[in-house]
């Protein structure tokens, strides 16, 4: 959901519309609508929300469709299009991680050259990461009905997830080495007033942790950073 929700990604999605219109109508139709489409919502809702339900269907179809016109993508822009789905269902051309300690030095020699678009854009989600949506106000008498919020609350997931992190360095006993990789992010990451010091830091513990997580939770403490340089190219 936040990745689809980055600027980079829709810019993306405009050049994928684009090629659609030459790709195979049936092949189209097969990914949007249908008896296909029928099952992926089901699978989809036994194991997601009912109110995140369709944006999660939404995504999958994205990435059915950039498969679909691959051959006429560019790598980096299919990357982008396959990114909320790159780990947890590896595509073409995945490499299995390499050591902790080889992948953290990667993400440090890359915070530095964050700038321009990319920073502003890391900056934003992890505004959103740091945020929980603020709680509705009382309606209004004679005011339209306002949808209700969705039940995944990025930020609480990721909030939770991260105490998680600490309590696993302790209970583990490598809290010092933990902390000297959240230290190195933090004084690599750019100082100029951004916000994402501190989101470099936690990106980092949840990388040298990631033997104890799910991957989805180091990818989601990652999250920040992934379409300036994605987790899978930390190599």
């Amino acid at each position: 959901m936040l990745s689809r929700q980055r600027r980079s990604t829709a810019d993306v999605e405009q050049v994928l519309d684009g090629l659609l219109s030459n790709a195979d109508q049936s092949m189209v139709n097969a990914f949007t609508g249908g008896f296909r489409v029928a099952q992926t919502k089901l699978a989809i809702s036994k194991v997601v929300p009912e109110d995140v339900a369709a944006a999660a269907l939404e995504s999958a179809q994205i990435v059915a469709l950039a498969i679909l016109v691959r051959e006429q993508l560019d790598p980096a822009a299919f990357a982008t299009l396959y990114r909320p789905f790159a780990t947890v269902l590896p595509g073409p051309g995945y490499q299995p991680p390499p050591p902790v300690d080889r992948q953290i030095a990667a993400f440090l020699a890359r915070l530095p050259t964050l700038s321009g678009p990319n920073e502003a854009e890391a900056a934003a989600v992890a505004k959103v990461l740091s945020e929980p949506p603020k709680s509705p106000a009382p309606p209004v008498p004679g005011a339209l009905p306002v949808s209700a919020p969705l039940t995944v609350d990025p930020a609480t997931h990721y909030q939770a997830t991260w105490k998680a992190v600490i309590e696993a360095a302790h209970k583990s006993g490598r809290t010092m080495a933990f902390r000297a990789a959240q230290d190195g992010a933090e004084m690599a990451a750019p100082h100029d007033g951004s916000g994402i010091v501190g989101h470099a830091g936690v990106a980092a513990g949840g990388i040298f942790m990631r033997d104890v997580l799910a991957v989805e939770q180091v990818l989601l403490l990652y999250e920040p950073f992934a379409a300036a340089f994605p987790y899978e190219s930390l190599q």
